[in-house]
């Protein structure tokens, strides 16, 4: 490959509203044959002249620091480019930072994925500096890129005065040290800043404390629709505190509380409110959490009246006899509470016994 013209085969999706240029270094068509550092240093040359590519997928390559303050330049000159993801590409601290000068005078890309690159504290704080020129970047998604809580710190801070991020990913960070601090820090900004829908918190270390914030600051918030605090360490107290978020707040539709410890008294304080003073939220994720057929019964029992809820998720979970009969009567029927593709559970019945099995690999909403 030496240019455009010779990538032009893998591009997808021409239509009248631009192109999308996926290059994974996982598909099957560079297997053997992966695109080296002149091969992308002759498509970003292209690139900061074209008109017609607004999406480009260069996830599981690697780009080398050069390789970055080229794609910097196209992130200047290109006027077309909406979305970037540039996941798992081994980018660097020096890389990010090239990336980041780009951004400082590109007012087109919306949308940029950098999940598991290597940029490590300082990565962050280049970006973070961005977001306080760049007003064009709705999408930033930096999970898993071995944050620290000074830098997150850094980062929630510039989103105080950030009115054009919408979606923001920060799962997953290096240390745990000093996350109730950094959880105050995501509190104080979403008491102010009214833009941001989608924020993603998991593996993040969050215990109870962190929720309680989390859950008193979002009370006042009008903006915020997806929220994700799975993989963290929330017990009853926090799923109290959500419980108490959620007859206040009537703007949050999606809750995912994976992989947490609530237990049957933070599920039934949740079934409380869900019953009869909250008909807004839209998905519920409450997967692994210790609950016993007495938690999920009362969910079940809590959804006959709710008429918010469409899609709820409870495996891994202690799915008993009770549990289970009354997951039966939800799906059942050709007007069920529950239609399958919104619930990961499927129910069956061996000998007159209601069960239930996992339905397979289910997708999040965001």
């Amino acid at each position: 490959c030496s240019n455009l013209d010779q990538l032009i085969d893998i591009v997808e999706g021409h239509s009248s509203t631009g192109t999308s240029l996926n290059l994974q270094g996982n598909l099957k068509l560079f297997e053997g044959n992966r695109l080296l550092e002149n091969d992308f240093n002759a498509l970003f040359m292209e690139l900061q002249t074209d008109t017609f590519v607004t999406s480009i997928d260069l996830s599981y390559n690697s780009l080398s620091d050069l390789v970055c303050i080229n794609l910097g330049k196209v992130l200047v000159k290109n006027k077309t480019i909406t979305k970037l993801n540039l996941s798992m590409c081994d980018i660097t601290v020096d890389g990010c930072y090239a990336i980041s000068k780009g951004l400082e005078y590109n007012s087109h890309l919306e949308e940029i994925v950098l999940h598991g690159n290597p940029i490590g504290p300082e990565g962050c704080i280049c970006l973070a500096s961005v977001l306080q020129i760049n007003q064009s970047l709705k999408h930033l998604d930096i999970a898993s890129t071995d944050q620290t809580s000074n830098s997150l710190i850094a980062l929630f801070t510039v989103m105080l005065s950030n009115n054009s991020i919408t979606y923001l990913d920060v799962s997953r960070i290096l240390s745990y040290n000093n996350v109730e601090q950094v959880c105050s820090h995501v509190g104080q900004m979403l008491q102010i800043n009214q833009t941001l829908k989608t924020l993603k918190l998991s593996k993040f270390g969050m215990t109870d404390s962190g929720a309680v914030t989390l859950a008193w600051s979002l009370k006042g918030n009008y903006s915020l629709k997806h929220l994700d605090v799975s993989t963290n360490r929330i017990s009853m107290d926090g799923a109290h505190a959500f419980s108490e978020l959620l007859i206040k707040n009537h703007t949050l539709e999606e809750l995912l509380l994976c992989s947490n410890r609530i237990g049957d008294s933070g599920m039934i304080a949740l079934c409380e409110v869900l019953a009869s003073r909250n008909n807004t939220l839209k998905t519920l994720m409450v997967t692994n959490n210790s609950i016993t057929g007495k938690g999920i019964s009362c969910l079940a029992s809590a959804l006959l009246t709710n008429v918010g809820i469409e899609k709820i998720y409870i495996w891994g979970n202690v799915l008993e006899e009770d549990a289970c009969n009354a997951f039966a009567v939800l799906c059942a029927g050709e007007k069920p509470r529950l239609f399958k593709e919104n619930v990961d559970v499927v129910p069956y019945n061996v000998d007159g016994i209601n069960c239930l099995a996992e339905r397979g690999q289910y997708l999040f909403s965001h």
